[in-house]
């Protein structure tokens, strides 16, 4: 016969296994509701602290953060007028054109006979004539020139010595006249040269080579460069612009740029060229041109 002692032993030893069973039944429940807002195989995201850093929004890179067959030349002579489509080696072709009316109608003078595959380079000069340097035959470098407003196009060995343009096998080096030198970024584009000034563009910024190194140029958001009497034309993005932004600056990276304009009709993510005639800058975009004073 079980004692008094006894039976309550085991009324208490059984009332502590029923509410053990129970926490464990509540704790499972809540387990299983927490994970179930996570699909299996998934994991829940991170939560995230701004500690007072916002992450800027992203602004157009230019013309270095377009592929490089989109990319694109102008080149404004006293008679003739002068563009390019980039093209890629193994890719897409360039198109090289020419304007005798100021940019109304163009005349397509690509010397697709020699092999021409890439443009790294167009200018323009004695008023008439042009030169590319372009990737030729395996897009070895090349500078081309034509004296018959683009009829016929020939190979000048001495001019390519001479010459400054982006490495076409490696956007990540530039080809001076006394040596090759690092580019500030992996991916250059856009070189303009003139005289001893030198700009381009790399990622999104616009920089000039001083004779040693590369400094960059204000404003930021660079897409386009062109060479003005001495001094750098950009072409950027800009908040205070519907369109593309154009300002002039002294190829010095302390220099603060001029603002010139507004091409509100340019779409800044687009590829674009500009260069200037007079007190003009053209802006060529998709198929118009716009002239911004």
């Amino acid at each position: 016969m079980m004692r008094g002692g006894g039976l309550a032993r085991w009324i208490a030893i059984g009332a502590v296994s029923v509410l053990a069973v129970l926490v464990g039944v509540v704790a499972m429940t809540a387990y299983e509701r927490v994970h179930t807002a996570t699909p299996t195989g998934q994991m829940a995201p991170a939560p995230t602290f701004t500690l007072g850093v916002r992450t800027p929004t992203p602004t157009p890179t230019g013309e270095a953060a377009l592929p490089t067959d989109q990319q694109r030349f102008l080149a404004i002579g006293e008679t003739q007028w002068w563009r390019a489509t980039a093209g890629a080696c193994g890719g897409r072709a360039p198109v090289i054109e020419r304007s005798s009316d100021a940019g109304a109608t163009w005349i397509a003078v690509t010397p697709n006979y020699l092999g021409i595959e890439r443009v790294l380079t167009l200018n323009a000069f004695t008023g008439a004539d042009a030169e590319v340097v372009a990737g030729v035959a395996g897009c070895n470098a090349q500078a081309l020139r034509t004296y018959t407003r683009g009829q016929f196009w020939e190979s000048y060995p001495d001019v390519l010595t001479a010459s400054r343009f982006v490495d076409p096998k490696d956007a990540a080096s530039i080809h001076l006249a006394t040596a090759t030198v690092p580019a500030p970024c992996g991916a250059s584009s856009g070189l303009h040269a003139q005289g001893d000034v030198i700009a381009l563009v790399c990622d999104g910024r616009a920089w000039s080579w001083t004779g040693t190194v590369w400094e960059q140029l204000a404003p930021e958001s660079a897409i386009a460069v062109a060479i003005d009497g001495g001094e750098v034309v950009v072409a950027h993005a800009e908040h205070e612009c519907a369109g593309v932004a154009l300002s002039r600056v002294a190829p010095a990276g302390a220099a603060k740029p001029v603002a010139i304009g507004c091409a509100a009709a340019v779409d800044a993510d687009a590829a674009l060229a500009i260069d200037v005639t007079g007190a003009d800058v053209v802006v060529w975009s998709g198929d118009e041109l716009v002239f911004v004073q």
